[in-house]
């Protein structure tokens, strides 16, 4: 009978990592229904954030915005970066990436354990987290259905 312990063992780490993966996604989403924290407002405000905005928030209720959580050395977050960008030139002020490195006590208060973290707010809620890398479709799709009365800049070539 063959020596089962290396397989048994790989198998064991590909479980382990499939939980984790799992558990990141979990506490993620456990965060929607709930009203965008205190840090998030202030970190709009501060000058970095505020300097891009026409109308900074000065409250959660007019807060409709889609947030991303990234890291400087996370290989999805560089490849959600063109995703965002397009995203950020539909909907122009609305779009905000924000290091876990810079914004290490709000990432924990909305406790993101994975990168990149894409938060979708509207009116102060938060109505939706994806985690990982994302597809465009998917996050204009959900704009779309979370944010009907906002209108995307077309940005179609013109003919």
């Amino acid at each position: 009978m063959p020596d089962m312990t290396v397989p048994a063992v790989l198998f064991a780490l590909v479980l382990l990592i499939l939980l984790g993966q799992w558990l990141v996604v979990r506490r993620a989403k456990s965060m929607q229904g709930q009203a965008v924290p205190d840090e998030l407002l202030r970190a709009f405000q501060s000058t970095q954030v505020a300097d891009h905005l026409a109308h900074p928030f000065e409250d959660r209720s007019g807060m409709n915005v889609l947030v991303a959580f990234d890291a400087p050395n996370c290989g999805a977050c560089r490849k959600m970066a063109p995703v965002l960008d397009m995203i950020a030139k539909r909907y122009p002020d609305r779009v905000f990436r924000l290091s876990v490195m810079e914004h290490r006590a709000l990432a924990q208060t909305l406790r993101i354990m994975g990168t990149p973290t894409i938060l979708l707010v509207r009116n102060g809620q938060i109505v939706e987290v994806f985690v990982g890398i994302t597809p465009l479709s998917r996050l204009l799709q959900r704009l779309q259905l979370s944010w009907p009365e906002i209108m995307p800049v077309d940005i179609s070539p013109a003919s």
